[in-house]
């Protein structure tokens, strides 16, 4: 392990060996050992009995330079280094792409842009595909369509490049997944099956040692999870990058409690019936009974479950068998919803059960059985006889940390 990747980690677990630092105190605790690392060593990559060479000298700088990208924010040290290195030796790629990584960090994805298409015109590196891609999905986003799109679609052709060149190398794997996983919630694709492919490059992204450690990648594959209602492995997914965002600054935990709540209400709501008194929960039964459907999964709507996460809709009803589940609804409007005694009729009812769930309110809560219906569209549903109009339509948004 070069002592970059050393450094990376010092300042990934330094809140965790430090619990009353703040950030700034990390990243001067950083900059110290970057440039004690700096005096006692990078002096010897070069003979001390004669002079440097230029190219031994933009070296020096290169190594110097490249070690104050391990911090999240930019240092104008740093790029002063590695500015001076490709004036020095403008044939290195790695210092290239280094300068363009500093440089998105102050926010100038231009420039950084050029660095990258530098470094690539020397040598195509799955670590310099990657950053390019990066930063044009970044410029993407300041571009109206269909520019936007073009540019997207750039990107993920270097991405794959990428992948195809190192399949092992951690951040092409995770920009990969994040992508498949944007075009997911930005085109009319419905297949959960599709999102498959997006777990298993972010799983594949952990087998990478810095990958795993970093919290982005576990909140986009917990977001992915939810969506998909893999309930269990999201709060799997949401602890780790809890424990790896330790100062919180991605308000991981309050994401993981957003979530945690859900679940809860969620699955109390379906135990307690929806809290419907015995009697009036057989008449919705008896009703039910009365005029049977051939079109689809009857039941009656029996509890609203009200909750701060953006998605889904979540309902309890009850069938003419007098079994009680969850009902989810996506891709729906926010103020849609449905009043107790509502009968409704789902064409394709997909049936979800988990058992032994486990969320970690204080004390844990154990789930033996949880029973739900998910429905993708609202208009896979007929409301008291009557299919839903395409007004109640509107696309599930989901959002991931840029990567």
């Amino acid at each position: 392990m070069d002592f970059k990747n050393e450094l990376e980690l010092y300042k990934r677990l330094y809140f965790k060996n430090h619990p009353s630092s703040n950030k700034e105190e990390e990243s001067i605790a950083v900059i110290a050992r970057a440039e004690q690392y700096i005096k006692d060593n990078l002096p010897t990559i070069a003979c001390q009995a004669r002079a440097y060479d230029t190219n031994q000298k933009a070296l020096l700088l290169y190594n110097a330079g490249k070690l104050f990208n391990v911090l999240e924010e930019y240092n104008e040290c740093g790029e002063e280094y590695l500015s001076t290195s490709v004036r020095m030796n403008p044939k290195n790629p790695d210092a290239w792409h280094e300068l363009g990584i500093c440089v998105m960090k102050r926010r100038d994805v231009e420039y950084a842009q050029s660095c990258f298409k530098i470094a690539l015109g020397i040598s195509r590196t799955a670590p310099i595909l990657t950053s390019f891609a990066v930063a044009m999905r970044l410029m993407a986003l300041e571009h109206p369509e269909p520019a936007q799109t073009e540019m997207r679609t750039k990107a993920m052709e270097l991405i794959i490049e990428a992948r195809r060149l190192d399949s092992s190398y951690g951040p092409a794997n995770i920009a990969f997944a994040t992508g498949l996983f944007y075009c997911f919630f930005t085109t009319a694709k419905v297949e959960l099956q599709f999102l498959d492919k997006v777990i298993e490059n972010y799983r594949k992204a952990l087998q990478c040692e810095f990958s795993r450690t970093d919290p982005e990648v576990h909140i986009n594959m917990a977001t992915c999870l939810k969506f998909m209602e893999r309930y269990d492995e999201a709060l799997v997914s949401l602890e780790q990058a809890a424990e790896y965002d330790a100062r919180n600054d991605l308000e991981t935990r309050e994401k993981l409690n957003s979530f945690v709540n859900y679940l809860t209400k969620f699955s109390d709501a379906v135990q307690k019936k929806g809290r419907m008194k015995p009697k009036r929960l057989m008449e919705m039964v008896n009703d039910l009974k009365k005029s049977p459907g051939a079109d689809g999964f009857r039941a009656k709507i029996i509890g609203n479950v009200g909750h701060d996460e953006t998605i889904p809709v979540a309902l309890v009803g009850v069938d003419a068998s007098g079994e009680v589940y969850g009902i989810t609804i996506y891709n729906c409007l926010s103020n849609f919803g449905f009043v107790i005694g509502d009968t409704v009729t789902i064409a394709k009812p997909d049936f979800r059960e988990i058992k032994n769930l486990r969320i970690p309110t204080d004390p844990p809560t154990f789930v033996e059985s949880l029973k739900w219906i998910r429905v993708g569209t609202p208009t896979q549903i007929k409301k008291n006889g009557v299919p839903l109009p395409e007004s109640v339509l509107a696309r599930a948004v989901a959002s991931t940390q840029a990567k």
